[in-house]
């Protein structure tokens, strides 16, 4: 009887079960890597969310350009009548001299093609930023009444 107490002794108490002495591991590291593979998941998905407003930002930029004419075909007609012009006088500031009024001294800081949005739809033409004022040219006619008449 002593024998086999202090064999029961030397050899520590046998463990029938490992979940009453070890921590239970398949919790604790499925809820790690479950939470990994979620960290992942929603970066992936943040990721797919960015990019997809990045195209689709892009692709409403295309189609409010493509709709400032009733065609493609008139867009890119009006963008080069408006280049051949440029090229004909000899560059925005001898175009800018042509139409306004200019004053001794007035530079020409900026020239640009833009697009004035009026009711009746967006307007085609060159925006120029001088040291004196901002001038708007284009092919199309802008009516502008005053309250005045």
């Amino acid at each position: 009887m002593k024998t086999s107490l202090l064999h029961e002794l030397l050899n520590g108490i046998s463990i029938n079960s490992s979940k009453r002495y070890l921590p239970d591991s398949s919790g604790k590291y499925s809820k790690s890597i479950t939470k990994s593979k979620q960290g992942k998941s929603n970066s992936v998905l943040t990721r797919m969310n960015m990019l997809g407003r990045k195209a689709d930002s892009f692709a409403h930029g295309v189609r409010e350009h493509v709709r400032l004419g009733p065609k493609i075909s008139d867009t890119v007609k009006g963008k080069l009548s408006l280049g051949a012009r440029i090229l004909q006088v000899g560059g925005v500031e001898k175009v800018f001299k042509q139409i306004f009024s200019v004053r001794d001294g007035e530079k020409l800081l900026k020239a640009s093609q833009c697009y004035l949005s009026t009711t009746s739809g967006p307007i085609a033409g060159l925006l120029f930023i001088s040291t004196d004022k901002i001038a708007f040219c284009s092919e199309r006619s802008i009516k502008i009444s005053s309250p005045k008449g």
